[in-house]
């Protein structure tokens, strides 16, 4: 009986987990539709920014987000015409592209900190802090072995 139970219990977690990132994005293009940028855009920046110490080729970014190379071409496009990242090819291959954010996506996401910063606070306002320390750990956990094996 207690693994039905428990079976259940991670039956509704892996389902919920879909649905809130789901919910989540439409939230998160809503917010960042006045800007002209989505969600999925957003998190390449963020990807790039905080998971390279180098311009990262499209293939790293790709398996950094869990998503094809051809997803990331695609969204690295629309970030290059509107000038938040340059495509260059690579200095020592020309068949390895990298993705290189520029300055003006620095000084963009620097302006609208403070809002953002407001924007993420609201989706997890209801939860308390030990709550909030609680999923970290455990999202960390599923992040560690999801890395690990994927």
């Amino acid at each position: 009986m207690r693994d039905r139970e428990m079976a259940e219990k991670m039956q509704f977690i892996f389902g919920s987990m879909f649905l809130t990132a789901q919910k989540w994005q439409v939230m998160g293009d809503r917010y960042l539709a006045k800007d002209n940028v989505t969600t999925k855009q957003w998190l390449l920046l963020a990807v790039i920014v905080n998971l390279f110490d180098s311009p990262p080729t499209l293939t790293q970014a790709a398996e950094a987000m869990g998503t094809s190379r051809q997803n990331i071409k695609q969204i690295a496009l629309k970030l290059e015409k509107r000038g938040f990242l340059q495509i260059k090819i690579d200095e020592n291959d020309n068949r390895i592209l990298r993705l290189e954010v520029t300055n003006k996506s620095h000084k963009f996401w620097q302006e609208r900190a403070d809002q953002d910063i407001k924007f993420i606070l609201g989706l997890f306002e209801f939860l308390s802090d030990d709550e909030i320390d609680s999923l970290y750990k455990v999202m960390k956990k599923i992040d560690y072995k999801l890395n690990r094996n994927p």
